[in-house]
């Protein structure tokens, strides 16, 4: 007995203890959630979920929508900026923190306005623009980014989990192009077997690359070492499958950034240098060697597709020069393609760039689509911009960030990173300066008006947004007649989706080719013009010359045709459309002329339809 009451005695004193222990363990936690630094991370934590929702941006690929890869992406990020706003309007009324304006902030506003005055005075674009509000809700983007950077100015905390989650969307998308690689995964495009959540490998390949280099240096700086580690040799796997020769240079462009400074931060290369000079200058020699000899192989590895590049470089100088205050932020295909066309009308064109000439949706040399669509001017402002965030990331010594930027600058020399938005995201927070107001702000209605315009700003872009999220559901729901042939059922479901979707290409030619086969010529020609805008593809003039064929009106449809070959000299289309064309006109001369060309030219791609052409050219042929 006595044992057993000594044992109650025990327990019953042990759970006192625990009681007490508890009891204690929840005071601490009181006390410490009544300071103002576990409130401060509290607020920190309900600042930074919108903003991370935004970077996810890169995850969404939805179902529900027309060519939801891309649509998804961009009604979540608008989803997305209406919270941020919002807990920055908060932020801001709650926080009262001084602001002070920035010479960049200034050169935003200023290139934000001289892209919308090229787009609306000069070109009147009257028509709905996707890019004009993706470009006015991540100008937002950026000043409530520098809102909440001036709010948390005693901390680097917010500037690191932003570059975590970063990282961390760069692992995700190494990890999901492995799974696409050994088939446990589709890829988003039935073309190609490694596309990530982007729809080709070009743009996801070109995000591991700018994700690197940011690895790169947190694993350098032991910060987050096993997250940094993980991501540099997932993308180190998969990036070489991309077959993208810009990725590998934006990589080695962002990496030298962060270990040269990372070197120059961690020893004293001056002092190496003085004292191992000519070894330095040897070494140097022979990395330039390499770096030629690797060169070259990237050219000759796709040869036809650098020799198109090149051709697209130069006909956009030609754009340039015929328009320097730009066409219009969104018209650079329509543009190009018109230079394009008088280019190898003139004959210009040798045998090489007939061969390789396309009809490109992007430059691929994202500074030369800047000043084509918005002018020299635009460019000099982004130029400005570009020139301070370098100079305010060196000054910080935020070599990471400072790689990432480097490695998206280099990419977007030989692709089209600013025409996906992932891309676009993520630039504007390498973009923010490091710089915060603290006690030089000018007061506290310098922080509370751009939060409120911010906020009213992104309220009418939502507002405006919402139908034409609508009209892209309906646009998959309705397109089931355009693939089963009912052309004046497609007609009549599409022509009340014309006024949300008028910037969507694959739309507009959908929408002209039914009405073009349902016998609406007339107003198949109105969609076609719109779509000229907006692409070059000679598609959309063979479609035209047909309906002026069609209306009797053979001099406008020789001229759409000849336009039409013209443009991509390489297509066989046209000149078949034109043989056709004449021996309707009872021309016979012509009817030999251009059905010669189409026996003779040989196609970019030898297909079934070549062979079927070329038998039909001959018939008419024979029978004249």
């Amino acid at each position: 007995m006595g044992t057993i009451f000594k044992k109650d005695t025990m327990n019953k004193k042990t759970n006192e203890r625990w009681i007490q222990w508890i009891q204690q363990f929840g005071a601490d936690i009181l006390n410490s959630l009544s300071t103002s630094i576990c409130w401060n991370h509290v607020l920190q934590m309900f600042i930074f979920l919108p903003f991370l929702l935004a970077l996810s941006t890169v995850f969404v690929v939805s179902d529900d929508l027309m060519n939801g890869i891309i649509s998804g992406k961009y009604f979540w990020f608008y989803g997305s900026m209406g919270l941020v706003c919002l807990t920055i309007f908060v932020c801001v009324l709650i926080g009262k923190h001084p602001f002070r304006f920035l010479k960049m902030d200034l050169l935003v506003l200023f290139f934000v306005v001289t892209v919308y005055l090229s787009a609306f005075f000069i070109h009147n674009a009257s028509q709905n623009t996707t890019k004009l509000t993706v470009l006015l809700l991540l100008a937002i983007l950026y000043f409530c980014l520098r809102l909440v950077l001036n709010a948390f100015q005693k901390t680097n905390v917010t500037q690191n989990m932003f570059c975590i989650f970063i990282i961390f969307t760069g692992l995700v998308e190494a990890v999901w192009g492995l799974r696409q690689l050994y088939g446990f995964e589709d890829s988003q495009h039935i073309l190609f077997k490694l596309t990530g959540s982007f729809f080709n490998p070009g743009p996801y390949a070109g995000y591991l690359a700018m994700v690197f280099p940011l690895s790169l240096y947190y694993f350098l700086c032991k910060k987050f070492s096993i997250l940094s580690l993980t991501t540099c040799i997932a993308i180190l796997l998969v990036l070489p499958a991309a077959m993208s020769r810009a990725s590998w240079l934006a990589v080695l462009a962002g990496s030298a950034v962060v270990v040269g400074g990372y070197c120059a931060k961690r020893f004293a290369l001056k002092t190496y240098y003085l004292q191992y000079k000519r070894k330095v200058w040897i070494i140097s020699y022979i990395l330039i060697l390499l770096l030629s000899a690797a060169s070259i192989g990237m050219y000759f590895l796709k040869k036809d597709s650098a020799d198109g590049r090149a051709l697209t470089w130069k006909i956009s100088v030609q754009t340039i020069i015929r328009h320097p205050f730009g066409v219009g932020l969104g018209n650079f295909p329509g543009a190009y393609g018109e230079t394009q066309a008088a280019y190898f009308a003139a004959g210009k064109g040798n045998e090489t760039e007939q061969s390789v000439a396309g009809n490109p949706e992007y430059g691929f040399n994202e500074y030369l689509q800047i000043t084509v669509e918005s002018g020299i001017i635009a460019f000099l402002l982004f130029t400005g911009i570009i020139i301070l965030a370098v100079r305010d990331r060196i000054k910080n010594k935020d070599w990471g960030i400072l790689g990432s930027l480097t490695a998206l600058l280099v990419f977007a020399g030989f692709s089209y990173p600013f025409s996906v938005l992932p891309f676009l995201v993520v630039f504007v927070f390498l973009l923010v300066p490091n710089q915060w107001s603290g006690d030089n702000g000018n007061g506290y209605m310098c922080s509370l008006l751009p939060a409120v315009v911010c906020l009213l700003i992104t309220a009418c872009c939502l507002w405006k947004q919402y139908p034409v999220y609508q009209a892209c559901k309906q646009w998959k729901t309705n397109r089931i007649y355009y693939n089963a042939g009912l052309f004046r059922e497609t007609a009549r479901h599409y022509r009340e989706l014309y006024p949300y979707l008028n910037d969507r290409i694959s739309y507009l030619f959908e929408y002209a080719q039914s009405l073009s086969k349902s016998g609406q010529p007339v107003e198949s020609n109105a969609v076609l013009r719109r779509a000229m805008q907006i692409s070059c593809d000679p598609m959309l003039y063979n479609v035209m010359g047909k309906n002026y064929q069609d209306m009797k009106q053979y001099g406008q449809a020789e001229a759409a045709f000849v336009h039409a070959a013209q443009l991509v000299p390489s297509r066989l289309y046209p000149w078949y459309l034109l043989t056709k064309l004449y021996d309707e006109m009872g021309m016979k001369d012509k009817v030999d002329e251009t059905a010669a060309i189409v026996l003779t030219k040989e196609p970019k791609v030898q297909s079934p339809a070549v062979n079927e052409m070329r038998e039909e050219v001959k018939r008419l042929k024979t029978k004249n």
